[in-house]
């Protein structure tokens, strides 16, 4: 009776503990391999110019995006917040080389202005508060026929509502829009 006992109880502890390893195993291979952000850019139904995400990856391939507002995309990209479903932090805009600095002639060089300088890719004027300015798009609702073909040939993007400039191209639109040089060369594409 002892002798049956102790089989039972090291069957179950044997069960407990192979169903345990394969929960934990099963855990490591769902999770994606690599987390990234990105942005589309359009007159969205949130009623906003740009849409802001977290873009996460298996195997090379986009497994799904995350809607997240500018702030909290700072707060992770900066490293100051963790990633989602990790406790890692990562700096994304040093691994990028995105600083907010000053330069020798005193211009300011500050990512922030990037991000208000999308809906100009995009627009040349801005849809809702004229006030802001001209954007650098040739064309009113959408860039013309030759921004459109250097934006997917530079960034892989083909409708900006609907794709995400995302991972590397995102973070070189964000250089490029601080850029003046690059401002010029897409302006004047017609």
């Amino acid at each position: 009776m002892i002798k049956n006992l102790y089989y039972i109880v090291l069957t179950c502890l044997i069960v407990l503990f192979l169903s345990a390893t394969n929960k934990n195993n099963s855990r490591q291979h769902q999770g994606p391999d690599k987390i990234s952000f990105g942005v589309k850019i359009g007159i969205l139904p949130t009623g906003g110019l740009t849409q802001y995400a977290m873009v996460f990856y298996k195997k090379g391939k986009r497994i799904s995006i995350q809607e997240v507002s500018l702030t909290k995309l700072v707060k992770i990209g900066k490293g100051e917040w963790p990633l989602p479903r990790t406790t890692t932090f990562h700096d994304f805009f040093e691994e990028f080389n995105l600083y907010n600095d000053t330069l020798p002639d005193g211009r300011i060089i500050d990512y922030g202005a990037a991000f208000d300088s999308l809906w100009k890719i995009r627009f040349n004027v801005h849809p809702f508060d004229h006030s802001k300015g001209e954007g650098w798009s040739q064309g009113e609702i959408r860039p013309s026929l030759k921004q459109q073909a250097y934006i997917y040939n530079r960034y892989g993007v083909r409708g900006y509502d609907q794709d995400y400039f995302a991972d590397t191209s995102f973070f070189k639109l964000l250089k490029d829009v601080m850029n003046p040089k690059w401002i010029q060369e897409y302006k004047s594409l017609n």
